[in-house]
């Protein structure tokens, strides 16, 4: 325990950032208990579904996407057929074209061991009364990518809207690295180059809604930027942003806008209690 504290202290003064007073401390609106969901690792807001989230679990899970309700519960499973969840860490929806999209990084790579990395492009389905549904491989658009300074970890991506393209953020280095690009599949793998590095690591997770709001955060702090049409990547970069009022979760690796407002979502945690959380607004 004493080294966790120390951590995420080192995390908060190594990063920190005034103090915004735009949202509320969080709220907790749901206890999981569901064991689906154990080690979920991405919530976004859907858009075929208003009033749901699409989240998944990590390393080891099955290539399964959840749609839950603001309580948690799920309401249908959506199985990616001939896909291999080899390490699922964030989730993106986006409409472009009119169609609206679920976008799955595999981007985890703990010990930086692996050639490339990949982010699906699945067209998002509705509920429609369905409990599960199954997308066939040749549905699913993939992008895979190497990182031109080496192999890296990464758990937090965002979709910039204005600019049509993925903001990702590295986990491991003691100033992540920043990337930015556009979403191409591809059956050979890019190269990307980070466009620069910020002043903090052990980032999990990201989300930029289409007004411009940024949120990007690590297992001690949730970063906010305001609205702008600016790219994020060069907004996230500048490293001015604010500090929003936030309780550590045991493992929280999850975050996504709504309405203006935003959740997030916990790993399960021996001994503690798997958590949704909600951030309101302030008026």
């Amino acid at each position: 325990m004493k080294i966790r504290v120390l951590l995420l202290l080192s995390i908060i003064f190594l990063s920190a950032a005034p103090i915004t007073q735009f949202f509320y401390t969080q709220e907790v609106i749901a206890v999981i208990e569901d064991d689906r969901l154990i080690e979920a690792s991405g919530i976004e807001e859907s858009y075929e579904n208003p009033g749901y989230f699409w989240t998944h679990n990590d390393s080891g899970s099955g290539p399964t996407l959840y749609l839950i309700d603001n309580n948690a519960q799920i309401v249908m499973e959506l199985e990616l057929g001939g896909i291999i969840n080899r390490d699922w860490e964030e989730i993106v929806t986006a409409k472009i074209g009119g169609k609206s999209y679920i976008y799955v990084a595999e981007i985890g790579d703990n010990k930086a061991v692996h050639e490339s990395v990949r982010i699906l492009e699945i067209p998002e389905p509705r509920l429609e009364g369905k409990s599960k549904i199954t997308i066939d491989k040749r549905e699913i658009d993939v992008m895979s990518f190497t990182y031109a300074e080496g192999a890296r970890d990464a758990e937090a991506v965002l979709y910039d809207h204005n600019q049509n393209e993925f903001v990702l953020v590295t986990k491991r280095e003691k100033n992540a690295l920043v990337y930015s690009f556009p979403f191409v599949p591809n059956e050979q793998p890019a190269v990307i180059k980070s466009k620069g590095t910020i002043p903090a690591k052990l980032f999990t997770a990201a989300d930029m809604n289409e007004q411009g709001e940024i949120l990007l955060k690590h297992y001690g702090a949730i970063y906010y930027w305001g609205e702008s049409e600016k790219p994020a990547v060069d907004r996230i970069l500048a490293w001015d942003a604010v500090m929003v009022d936030y309780i550590p979760e045991p493992q929280g690796e999850a975050i996504c806008w709504h309405k203006g407002d935003f959740y997030t979502i916990s790993e399960k945690n021996i001994g503690k209690p798997q958590e949704m959380l909600y951030f309101k607004r302030m008026p």
